[in-house]
């Protein structure tokens, strides 16, 4: 609405020939009150913004205006800053107003314009859809970045405190076979109970190399994830 508000009051200064002859002045007054709102709010700042636009282009011949490329920018930081549809309204609004004033004397150059204003308005709707997913897109990546990278943390947390648990045992299984190994006659061990020990023993000497595959593994992750 007040975006709509803006055009039309633009539109009808720029009609007016007392107010038409501060122009100048309108503009470089707006241009110091863009500069203050906009660190502080986004609203107003486009705001002025379009009015800026559209001051400099009604003043400067409206249809055949040098400046009337702003408009597609407009149109497109519009699209962006607000809703696409307020690109949508914008538009019909600034063609509506174009036709209104110049209906008696368009020419090709002045149609051409319209027609560019008018086809520029689904593309700034489309960039802005694009623009706004890829940046969801983007949050959800990192998103997924730090809960990877929250796994990670977690994971090489557990390893650092279980590997001396599997060392420790691995040690104490190693020690009472090689012990058994040379004693095992005279402490009459039954072979199948050694031999289970043996297979333990080679369980530990697996579980403890792949822990420290596993741990060398999520340092290269992290570090990619860092480096990226």
């Amino acid at each position: 609405m007040a975006l709509a508000i803006s055009i039309i009051l633009t539109w009808l200064w720029t009609l007016t020939p007392i107010l038409n002859l501060y122009n100048l002045q309108l503009t470089g007054f707006l241009t110091l009150i863009y500069f203050a709102f906009k660190k502080h709010s986004r609203f107003p700042s486009v705001l002025i913004l379009n009015i800026i636009c559209l001051l400099l282009i009604f003043s400067t011949g409206g249809l055949s205006s040098p400046l009337f490329f702003l408009l597609d920018l407009l149109l497109i930081a519009l699209a962006l800053l607000f809703e696409p549809k307020q690109a949508v309204i914008a538009s019909f609004l600034i063609v509506s107003l174009f036709l209104i004033q110049n209906f008696s004397t368009l020419d090709t150059s002045k149609i051409i314009n319209l027609l560019s204003l008018v086809l520029m308005t689904p593309i700034a709707v489309i960039f802005s859809k694009n623009y706004l997913e890829n940046l969801q897109n983007q949050g959800r990546i990192q998103l997924l970045e730090e809960v990877v990278q929250e796994e990670e943390t977690e994971s090489l947390l557990w390893i650092s405190q279980t590997k001396p648990s599997i060392a420790s045992v691995l040690n104490s299984t190693t020690d009472l076979v090689m012990y058994f190994n040379s004693k095992g006659r005279e402490l009459l061990i039954a072979t199948p109970i050694l031999e289970k020990l043996k297979s333990i023993q080679s369980d530990l000497i697996t579980l403890y190399t792949s822990t420290s595959t596993l741990e060398k593994s999520l340092e290269a992750d992290s570090d990619k994830v860092r480096v990226s």
